[in-house]
């Protein structure tokens, strides 16, 4: 009877279909914070993690289940973190094509990035594995340890592998108790070479094709996502009046602005407020590129759906301040980028108002 049962269980066990049996959940998780844009070996560190993540998601099998979340990308503030592409079976060549278009610059919000990963790709049913590339520790006040917590105690199921871009010791040492939380482990980055081997270590359970000791296997060109537009987008956006207001006690003005493009999709418009005169003392505004946030008095956002559209943003000003303003225009379908930089205007407490008139 026991050899039966013996010949039954291993009989079940390897009628298993190994394409399902085989089938792994990966979330990858990619710091562009404005740090990221720094030199390393030659390259930005931004331009070599894509380089290795891209081609690890070359290597992985065809049926893998495999998501994005990121954080920064010239979206300003400490709630930059977007999931990219939800855990999807075979969605690693359209992993791939979503990193190129990402840019660095930003904060770096790991708490509130982990609990983008919870509410949207984690469940308590099969194991996620998380790759988690980041050049710096929490930026915003938030707790990443209570977070992973708050996960274990849910009964979420996940790994939590952490690769750390040339960090401090205090950094490695916060990082590293996240990865230990998350039952992974922390991988120190001192050069570009360190990539290939802590990836060999985190997906050793595959048989990826390797040449001196180097991930290969690069696709040449990428597989384009039928989802995402075939045409680029292109837009305006202006200023076209700034005008005083008074409601008791306090005086502002409102920014009437109008903006258009070519695709009817959801667009995001960023409206900037930073001292006239501290842009002599900064760097100017590169071409459809934030504004440095340390300039920044405020910083406001509305977000529109359709190709062409109006607004207004109220803006309480201090008397005596000579300000400056600009819009942005950015598209939201796939990854947000922006397509549109409004000229600059100047804002002044309404007595400069009054007497610029006369």
């Amino acid at each position: 009877m026991v050899v039966l049962l013996l010949f039954l269980f291993f009989s079940y066990s390897y009628s298993i279909d190994p394409q399902v049996s085989n089938n792994k959940r990966y979330v990858f998780i990619l710091d562009a914070s404005g740090s990221m844009s720094e030199k390393w070996d030659g390259k930005t560190r931004m331009a070599v993690a894509k380089e290795k993540l891209i081609q690890v998601l070359s290597g992985l099998p065809k049926d893998a289940s495999v998501g994005l979340v990121a954080y920064g990308n010239r979206i300003a503030g400490c709630q930059s973190a977007r999931l990219y592409h939800p855990i999807q079976r075979g969605g690693a060549s359209v992993v791939s094509q979503k990193l190129a278009t990402i840019v660095p610059a930003g904060s770096t919000p790991i708490a509130q990035t982990l609990q983008v990963v919870g509410e949207y790709l984690l469940n308590d049913q099969i194991e996620t594995e998380i790759i988690f590339i980041s050049d710096g520790v929490e930026s915003c006040e938030g707790d990443p340890k209570s977070v992973l917590y708050n996960w274990r105690q849910s009964g979420k199921k996940f790994r939590l592998q952490i690769l750390g871009i040339d960090i401090d010791p205090k950094g490695e040492e916060d990082l590293k108790r996240l990865s230990i939380l998350g039952e992974g482990n922390y991988f120190p980055l001192k050069g570009p070479e360190d990539y290939d081997r802590s990836f060999r270590k985190i997906f050793s359970h595959l048989q990826t094709t390797e040449t001196n000791g180097n991930f290969t296997n690069i696709p040449l060109t990428l597989p384009i996502d039928s989802s995402l537009p075939t045409t680029p987008n292109t837009g305006k956006i202006q200023i076209v009046n700034i005008l005083p207001y008074e409601d008791g006690s306090e005086n502002g003005y409102i920014v009437n602005y109008e903006y258009s493009a070519t695709q009817p999709t959801e667009y995001m418009i960023q409206f900037y407020l930073y001292p006239a005169d501290e842009k002599h003392r900064s760097f100017p505004i590169p071409p459809l590129r934030e504004r440095r946030m340390g300039d920044l008095v405020s910083q406001k956002i509305e977000l529109k759906l359709g190709k062409e559209g109006k607004g207004k943003f109220v803006v309480p000003l201090p008397p005596g301040k000579r300000m400056k303003s600009s819009l942005e225009l950015w598209d939201m379908t796939g990854v947000p980028k922006i397509i549109a930089l409004s000229e600059e205007k100047p804002i002044h407490d309404k007595s400069n108002f009054d007497r610029n008139e006369k």
